[in-house]
């Protein structure tokens, strides 16, 4: 009997963690609040290696329920349309991780670098 008791209770505790797993991959409504394209290391030249596709960072402001997130992106692509300032997103935060859903479907990752209150908090 004490067996049983022991097995169900993992077993709890093993489908309240998947609930909370689940959860926190839940992508919530945010808006960018601001993009400023960060400026490019200059390559030094005089190397035999292949040229390497131009590689554009990003520092962005994305508001995110009561919080606006500061994030560093990275694309290989400069006409990326999805950081736009003013448009709505989805967005969810896993530690110092923001990923957000990109025009094409696809998820992009980036480094929160800081986060404050939002002046005009969102609701979900």
């Amino acid at each position: 009997m004490r067996t049983r008791a022991v097995c169900a209770l993992f077993l709890g505790l093993a489908l309240l963690s998947g609930i909370s797993l689940a959860a926190a991959h839940e992508y919530q409504n945010a808006k960018i609040v601001k993009v400023e394209k960060q400026k490019s290391p200059v390559s030094s030249g005089g190397s035999d290696a292949p040229l390497k596709a131009e590689v554009a960072t990003y520092r962005i402001s994305i508001q995110l329920g009561d919080k606006v997130y500061v994030c560093r992106y990275q694309t290989d692509s400069e006409n990326d349309i999805s950081w736009a300032e003013g448009k709505d997103i989805r967005a969810r935060v896993s530690g110092k991780t923001m990923y957000v859903v990109k025009a094409n479907g696809k998820e992009a990752r980036g480094s929160i670098l800081s986060s404050a209150p939002a002046e005009n908090p969102q609701t979900n």
